[in-house]
């Protein structure tokens, strides 16, 4: 018997500290709106920053575009001037070996034809000097 009260006397301070310190929560159909309510306002907002998510990748990738077409205009530009800087450099070349004939031809010269030599001379330098300087650009 003393066994039985103790087991009632354990289970009804059991039982007073269960109803006195835990709370039950009331399910009621207000409490349940509420809830729903908050539930929509979330997934509106998750939706609302998808679509700002979504418009923002959008932008990334449009400017990466443009950025990669920049770039391969860049690039054929510069193709084309390394072609145009190759030509003039061959156009120096050839200007430079007839300068050096003109120089040969000058060591060589009498003086009636150095003077026509020197003028040939002095005008192939000039191109010289004007294809250098359109290089140098």
């Amino acid at each position: 018997m003393k066994q039985l009260i103790r087991l009632l006397f354990i289970a009804f301070i059991g039982l007073f500290a269960y109803f006195t310190f835990v709370k039950k929560e009331d399910i009621t159909t207000e409490r349940v709106k509420e809830e729903a309510g908050k539930a929509v306002e979330k997934i509106k907002d998750l939706a609302s920053r998808k679509e700002e998510l979504l418009k923002s990748a959008e932008e990334e990738y449009k400017s990466v575009e443009r950025q990669l077409e920049e770039m391969k205009k860049r690039a054929l530009e510069r193709k084309e001037q390394a072609e145009e800087l190759k030509k003039k450099m061959e156009e120096l070349g050839a200007k430079r070996e007839e300068l050096e004939k003109k120089a040969e031809e000058l060591k060589n010269a009498s003086e009636e034809k150095f003077n026509t030599l020197k003028k040939e001379f002095d005008e192939a330098l000039k191109q010289l000097q004007e294809l250098e300087q359109e290089l140098k650009k």
